[in-house]
Parts: C-alpha cells; sequence; structure tokens
C-alpha cells in the first residue's frame, strides 16, 4: 500500500531499528566509562550522566510511541525487537545512574 520494502522486514516495520541500536551503542559507551575510572574522572560528570540518560530515554520513548502510530496507519506490524532495544536502553540508563552516584562518594573521600 503505502510501504517501502526497504522500511519493512517480513511485515515489521523496521525503519527507526538503527536510531535505537545507536542509543544503544551510546548508552553501552557510557557504561563502559563509568567502570574505568580514569576515563570517568576526566570525562564525566553528575549533569552529564543524568541529561544524557533524560535526553536518550525521552528520545527512545517518542521513537517507540511515533513508530507505534506509523505502524498502525501503514498496516504492519510492530517491530518487537525495538520494544526490548527501548527497554535494554532504559535500563542501563538506571543502572549507569546508580554506579556514577554510588561511586561518587566513594571517591570524593
Amino acid at each position: 500500500m503505502y510501504t517501502h520494502k526497504s522500511f519493512q522486514t517480513l511485515g515489521t516495520f523496521t525503519l527507526l531499528r538503527p536510531i535505537f541500536i545507536s542509543i544503544l551503542v551510546v548508552s553501552l559507551l557510557l557504561f563502559f566509562i563509568l567502570i574505568i575510572p580514569k576515563l570517568k574522572n576526566k570525562m564525566i560528570n553528575g549533569f552529564t550522566v543524568l541529561s544524557l540518560s533524560v535526553i536518550s530515554i525521552f528520545i527512545s520513548g517518542q521513537l517507540l510511541y511515533n513508530s507505534g502510530i506509523i505502524v498502525d496507519e501503514i498496516g504492519l506490524s510492530g517491530d518487537p525487537v525495538s520494544f526490548y532495544i527501548f527497554l535494554a536502553i532504559t535500563g542501563i540508563w538506571i543502572i549507569n545512574l546508580i554506579i556514577y552516584f554510588s561511586t561518587q562518594g566513594k571517591s570524593n573521600k
């Protein structure tokens, strides 16, 4: 109907999946930066971690919501992989916040 062949895979709308994967990669990159103390002390502060987490979760949620609207209008099925990636992004950012603020008190002493 209104679909383009590269927007779907086996009847599932997958156009926005690379954006979800990009946000997941950024989340994992920050996770590894937080684990390595030398990089954490040079590059990251609380405002950075908090603002990146809020912005990433908000953008991922908006992408998921908008993909649901697009799927409904086009008549395809939703992408469960994107939903699981959204859950992974949310979980990793919560873990990042916990790691940063739990280790912040120890590094100041």
